[in-house]
């Protein structure tokens, strides 16, 4: 039998079908219920006055005045990147409309942004992260390698006599992401 509409806004119900075992049900919905409020009553909230403010790379680097430096085409902008299972950290990219990587200047402590500086090359083509310079000792180094020679139209990240320039480590597995080794090429020189 068909009803009658009175209004398009009316809402009509139905009889809903009784649950089966309602006592069950209502005993599992309060235990459900019961260690959610637990759950939520055992995290602590933080103490604001604990957060302290940490200088890192965007703090201490003009970027824009970075750019001014840079080669047509390049440009410098900080931006927040995961290596393998660390911390976030603030590093500073350059990056090219044209060119297939990028360079990322990562702190090796991300808290002290003008010691100890890694300089990795990013492949866009095959998304993979590898260090070029184990470390740099300085902030002001670092830019000076990434302005003058990374940046520079004539640097091909792909060259046998960047292998002079590659840290240590490189052949260890490192946890900055995956790692290709096979885009450096060597020349045996007998």
């Amino acid at each position: 039998m068909d009803r009658p509409e009175t209004s398009p806004d009316v809402i009509r119900t139905e009889a809903a079908e009784p649950a089966a075992d309602s006592a069950a049900s209502d005993d599992s919905l309060r235990s459900l219920v019961k260690d959610l409020m637990v759950s939520f009553q055992e995290k602590s909230v933080p103490d604001l006055r604990e957060i302290r403010e940490r200088t890192t790379i965007r703090n201490v680097v003009d970027y824009r005045e970075v750019d001014r430096l840079l080669d047509p085409g390049w440009a410098a902008a900080p931006e927040i990147v995961q290596f393998g299972d660390d911390p976030l950290a603030d590093t500073l990219v350059f990056s090219h409309t044209n060119r297939p990587y990028e360079v990322v200047l990562k702190p090796a402590d991300v808290f002290v942004p003008t010691d100890e500086i890694e300089i990795y090359l990013l492949d866009r083509n095959n998304g993979t992260r590898h260090r070029a310079i184990r470390t740099i000792p300085t902030l002001d180094c670092a830019l000076e390698h990434a302005v003058y020679k990374f940046t520079h139209k004539h640097f091909d990240p792909d060259a046998v006599y960047q292998m002079s320039m590659i840290g240590p480590d490189l052949d260890k597995t490192t946890p900055v992401g995956d790692t290709d080794l096979t885009a450096i090429e060597t020349v045996d020189q007998d």
